[in-house]
């Protein structure tokens, strides 16, 4: 089918402006070329895009010693807590002032983030918003966000808060709590009388496979009873 003169015209009009739109994303991705690995960082939280990482490093910078520690940092996002305080009394906990660029982009990655998929700061921000009220609790969470950035690019690690795991169990229990009570259990099954090799013969028929490994790589099967080492 052939094109009319205006279509023509127009088509190339788009084509123009389509070149044009992708010279500043060929200018971005080029200006960030030396900050990949801290976009991979970032893109590890919940809520992070791509887009939001590049806009992150170029707000925020990679460097974490200007700050000294995360608190300063969040005051610098102008995402932590005032303090008017006198005689005693607290009269406002409003937000610093600051962060003018920044503080929307960590708030939009926290909208995003209690949305998401990973559980995390879903089940954080519907703690708070108890007691906050939604738009306080997005703020915390943006403060959250801000404190494990600033200890990732840091120590230059991937996001996994220390309580992470925490909200892939049911409410009310948690990983250190229940591995407080096996370890208890295991020591009144000693206590009782019970051998190394019978408590994991025990805990290995919890198991649906036959043969469980630990940490060191040794084996134990539960079929043929033996504990072998790596």
């Amino acid at each position: 089918m052939q094109l009319s003169f205006t279509e023509l015209r127009s088509l190339s009009s788009i084509n123009n402006l389509t070149k044009e739109i992708e010279k500043p994303d060929q200018l971005i991705t080029e200006a960030c070329e030396d900050h990949q690995e801290y976009i991979r960082l970032l893109m590890t939280i919940p809520g992070i895009s791509k887009i939001s990482a590049r806009k992150l490093v170029a707000e925020f910078g990679t460097e974490m010693d200007q700050f000294g520690k995360a608190s300063r940092a969040a005051k610098w996002a102008g995402l932590a807590p005032g303090s008017d305080e006198s005689a005693g009394k607290i009269h406002s906990r409003h937000i610093t002032k600051g962060g003018k660029y920044l503080k929307p982009v960590l708030i939009e990655a926290a909208w995003a983030a209690v949305r998401s998929k990973n559980p995390y700061y879903r089940c954080k921000f519907e703690v708070l918003s108890l007691r906050l009220g939604k738009k306080r609790a997005i703020v915390a969470i943006g403060r959250k966000m801000i404190v494990s950035i600033f200890h990732m690019f840091l120590n230059m690690k991937e996001w996994h808060p220390k309580d992470c795991d925490d909200c892939f169990v049911p409410r009310g229990l948690s990983v250190k709590k229940e591995t407080r009570i096996l370890n208890k259990t295991v020591n009144t099954l000693k206590a009782m009388g019970m051998t190394d090799h019978q408590i994991l013969k025990t805990i290995a028929q919890g198991f649906e496979d036959s043969e469980i490994r630990d940490e060191e790589g040794n084996t134990y099967d539960l079929i043929t009873g033996e504990y072998i080492a790596a």
